[in-house]
């Protein structure tokens, strides 16, 4: 609060209220811009949150599509096809064969969008695991009960979610083709020949099944977003630093200024009509009238005590 009694009072207001009226614009910037970082900060956040949900819902829909395909494949491909007695081997019959086929045609367009069963051991050599896939496949097998696993991986050109299940052999039909060569019908085995594919344990995890799509565009999207969002809070919470800094300037700085020079001159005058301005908040209102109280107060309790001390004219006199 400026000195109202000061000799150097004028000289104390110029030097304090230009310091509230520094101090008030910093504590509102930086309200305001706090404000603004953490607004944008959890908005992108939300967003990335909706994009990447979106993202795994989507991918659960074309992986159940893929499993459909199986299934389809496993049901009415397969017994149709083992009944021909042309002694040749149809890989159609394989469901995998057939929703990775699909998924092909699909990617020819919209190559994000992919689907493929990688193993560590495959009878075709187009089914070896990639590091990446290989990784997935290990944790797979180092946790059973892990049933699923999903994130984001960049590439060269995209950003990818991807979703992966285990592949485990749970059927005993799976171990004809796959445990031993001897096993393994002779049409396969002149296909794909007996380096890769075998071995394979009941409840082992050889395999996962991985679909990716894209979404580099929804995260894109998301940052869009975000820099309108952002124009348009930078452009509110400037008017609104105005309009606070004018108002806080009009009704307190300034008051306080004047209250400060009218306290200076009251208190540098015996005329009690000189009083002080009543401009300003209520609270600046309330204060110039305590103040005022306060100096025409004293300034009666200074008189009594000049009239006590006067010397008294003696008896005779």
């Amino acid at each position: 609060m400026p000195a109202i009694a000061s000799p150097q009072g004028r000289r104390d207001e110029t030097v304090q209220v230009p310091g509230i009226r520094r101090t008030v614009s910093r504590i509102l910037a930086m309200v305001f811009c706090l404000g603004l970082l953490a607004g944008l900060g959890g908005f992108y956040l939300l967003l990335q949150d909706r994009a990447l949900g979106q993202a795994a819902s989507e991918a659960r829909i074309l992986l159940r599509s893929a499993l459909a395909i199986r299934g389809y494949t496993a049901e009415h491909i397969f017994p149709k096809l083992t009944r021909l007695e042309d002694g040749a081997f149809h890989a159609e019959t394989v469901p995998s064969f057939a929703a990775q086929t699909v998924f092909r045609m699909v990617a020819s367009e919209y190559s994000a969008y992919t689907y493929r069963e990688p193993a560590l051991n495959p009878t075709s050599s187009a089914d070896l695991a990639t590091p990446f896939e290989v990784e997935l496949i290990q944790r797979f097998r180092a946790d059973p009960r892990l049933a699923e696993l999903s994130g984001v991986r960049p590439t060269d050109t995209d950003r990818l979610f991807y979703l992966a299940r285990p592949i485990r052999i749970t059927q005993e039909g799976c171990l004809t083709c796959h445990s031993t060569p001897e096993r393994a019908p002779p049409a396969m085995l002149a296909k794909y020949g007996t380096g890769s594919g075998f071995g394979w344990q009941m409840n082992e995890v050889v395999g996962a099944q991985v679909l990716t799509v894209p979404v580099t565009q929804g995260l894109k999207g998301s940052l869009e977003l975000v820099g309108v969002l952002g124009l348009g809070l930078a452009l509110i919470f400037g008017l609104a630093y105005v309009a606070l800094v004018l108002a806080l300037d009009r009704m307190v700085i300034r008051p306080l200024g004047a209250l400060s020079r009218a306290a200076e001159a009251a208190s540098q005058s015996g005329d009690p009509r000189l009083g002080l301005p009543r401009a300003g908040a209520g609270e600046i209102r309330r204060l110039a009238e305590s103040i005022d109280r306060l100096r025409i107060s004293l300034g009666k309790a200074m008189g009594r005590l000049g009239r006590e001390a006067a010397p008294r004219p003696e008896a005779g006199d």
